[in-house]
């Protein structure tokens, strides 16, 4: 007994130092039912989470402190656009309406009475005709032959009240009047709203397409990022024109105005494309909300849509010419509906946006205007900012 006893422990002891030098020793066989420690718990991998998580794992709980924030965010952005938009739209009422004049009369007197104009005197009602075409007056009354002469394109408002302003008066005196209405504005567009629309849809285009090119890449001053912005803005100033020109027939002469209208469109989209980078550049996330604070909720009201700028606060007057909304409705109106005139200013200023907003932002991509937000660039989009603002209605 004692001698088989030995020969066992001596097998034991052989058998423990080949598992020592063999490496780990295979787990025993566990009981039926049993779970192993390698195995998942119902709700790891194959069901769900893990028996024992770290404090680190899984997803967790949303912070009511950011939750308030992004509301509050939320709530200033409406509030800023609820004010802009109805401080300059609710109350359509004249304010130093451009008409012209080819002399002194009563009924311009008595219509002055109701409405504010601007006057400018010509000498016949050619040059009256001619000015109105240039868009410096909406129209203008010809003291010579009674005549209203009218510029539909530039106002929905005006081809009505002026007229009937001077036929309330001409009443008054006894007097017979004759009406002429110049720019017609086409069956295509019986309202003049298609630059409005046409303009709204390049600012979108313009700041959603810097946006998501710097969710994609990360950063908002990349290399080659100027580049790549001018070809978007070619290629959706392209589609835009070709949808609204050939395929929706929604401006008229399309064969005509088809390729000046192409070159405006990709302006247009270009200048709002490089504020936007700029700002993204500049200030991180923040500046994608700047942007649409600038050029939809301060620019787009600016414009004075359909109704004209005359028509318009004076605060919104002053402020519309120097931002990209007004300059672009204005641009594309003109060359639609006033045979091109008077667009130099409007092809200065948005070419003003591109030059100054390229340069930046090829500056930003070597750093020397980030000196101030430290050595380390951080991303101004992060993964969770999937494209910005893209959907702000038109009012």
């Amino acid at each position: 007994m004692s001698g088989t006893g030995g020969d066992s422990g001596r097998n034991a002891d052989r058998s423990t130092d080949r598992s020592i030098g063999d490496g780990p020793a295979s787990p025993a066989p566990s009981a039926p039912g049993a779970v192993s420690p390698a195995q998942s718990a119902p709700g790891g991998p194959g069901g769900g989470h893990a028996a024992s998580a770290g404090p680190d794992e899984g997803p967790r709980p949303p912070s009511w402190q950011a939750l308030i924030t992004g509301l509050l965010m939320a709530l200033v952005m409406a509030t800023i656009m609820v004010t802009t938009y109805v401080s300059a739209q609710h109350a359509v009422v004249a304010r130093d309406l451009p008409w012209g004049v080819t002399g002194s009369s009563p009924l311009t007197t008595a219509v002055q009475e109701h409405i504010s104009l601007k006057i400018h005197h010509y000498k016949d009602q050619a040059a009256l005709e001619d000015a109105a075409n240039r868009t410096e007056i909406y129209g203008g009354f010809v003291t010579q032959s009674n005549t209203v002469v009218i510029a539909e394109a530039a106002s929905l408002v005006a081809p009505g009240q002026m007229p009937a302003l001077y036929e309330k008066a001409a009443k008054a005196q006894g007097q017979h009047l004759a009406f002429k209405v110049t720019n017609k504005l086409p069956k295509e567009d019986p309202l003049g709203v298609v630059p409005g629309i046409a303009v709204f849809v390049l600012l979108v285009a313009g700041y959603l397409g810097s946006t998501l090119a710097m969710q994609r890449t990360g950063t908002a001053a990349a290399r080659r990022r100027v580049l790549s912005l001018i070809g978007y803005a070619i290629v959706a100033g392209l589609v835009f024109d070709v949808i609204i020109g050939p395929i929706l027939d929604a401006y008229p002469d399309a064969g005509t105005n088809f390729w000046p209208l192409w070159g405006e469109f990709t302006l247009m989209c270009l200048a709002v494309a490089l504020l936007a980078a700029t700002l993204q550049s500049l200030i991180g996330p923040i500046g994608t909300l700047l942007t649409v604070v600038i050029v939809v909720f301060f620019g787009n009201p600016s414009t004075g849509g359909v109704n004209g700028t005359a028509y318009l606060p004076a605060f919104w007057q002053y402020l519309g010419p120097v931002l990209p909304p007004w300059n672009g409705t204005t641009l594309v109106r003109n060359t639609l509906y006033f045979d091109g005139n008077a667009i130099t200013q409007q092809l200065i200023v948005l070419s003003i946006y591109v030059v100054v907003g390229a340069a930046l932002v090829t500056i930003s991509t070597y750093g020397h205007l980030l000196w101030w937000r430290g050595t380390k660039r951080r991303p101004p989009i992060s993964p969770e900012e999937e494209g910005g603002i893209a959907a702000i209605p038109p009012a």
